[in-house]
């Protein structure tokens, strides 16, 4: 909604511009504006973020650019959010609030996802050795994962690469947004594989049809081999 779009420099940028060695790539500000999705029956969202001007050198001239902060609502991060369970989506969430501010601390929320992801599929976070409890890492649990459901191996290969993503959001700030949004891609992927059963079904209803050669069910009278 352009006509909602709320611009202004800062009081810092602006007295910058007295300094003598001011340049306008010195010029910073905020913004504000509504956003309005296509689909019917979502909210209007709020989003707000940081302005400069950029030299546009083809041009030769300066352009105003606009850096989004944060989206209230937040903004949907993955398609199989519905097919998801309620802890794997609370930890999508988390992420979602904080990609655009802090994208090394959203990769260790889609890692959290991801351990959510293996309580849910019954890895468990505790192992025995010794005689002792230990914390099973989350490598090796998807690797348990892997081992226990083969039928989803690639899906545990695609779990690593999130795994890895969030180790270095752990430990450093190096992590971009374009970063974190790959990893959010991956573990779309990843859930899709393991929660949608669209794909089965469909396979399903291939192999009665084949089974039948194509004759209606209703005047089907052999067996199926399946």
């Amino acid at each position: 909604m352009s006509d909602s779009l709320i611009h202004e420099e800062s009081a810092t940028s602006k007295r910058r511009q007295s300094h003598p060695e001011w340049d306008p790539d010195w010029v910073h500000g905020y913004f504000s504006c509504l956003l309005r999705c296509q689909k019917p029956g979502c909210d209007l969202v709020r989003m707000v973020g940081d302005s400069g001007l950029y030299l546009k050198r083809s041009e030769d001239g300066y352009i105003d650019f606009f850096t989004p902060k944060f989206f209230m609502p937040h903004l949907p991060l993955i398609e199989s959010y519905d097919l998801c369970p309620l802890p794997v989506q609370e930890r999508v969430d988390a992420a979602a609030k904080i990609i655009w501010t802090d994208p090394s601390s959203a990769a260790n929320r889609l890692r959290s996802a991801v351990e959510a992801l293996m309580d849910d599929q019954g890895i468990p976070r505790k192992g025995v050795r010794d005689g002792r409890s230990y914390d099973v890492s989350l490598h090796n649990r998807i690797a348990s994962f892997k081992a226990a459901k083969p039928d989803h191996a690639i899906a545990a290969d695609l779990m690593l690469a999130v795994k890895w993503i969030g180790n270095v959001g752990s430990h450093d700030h190096r992590l971009q947004i374009s970063d974190v949004l790959d990893g959010v891609e991956i573990l779309d992927h990843t859930l899709e594989q393991i929660y949608d059963s669209t794909k089965d079904e469909i396979k399903r209803k291939a192999a009665d049809i084949a089974a039948r050669k194509g004759i209606p069910a209703s005047r089907f009278s052999g067996s199926i081999p399946f």
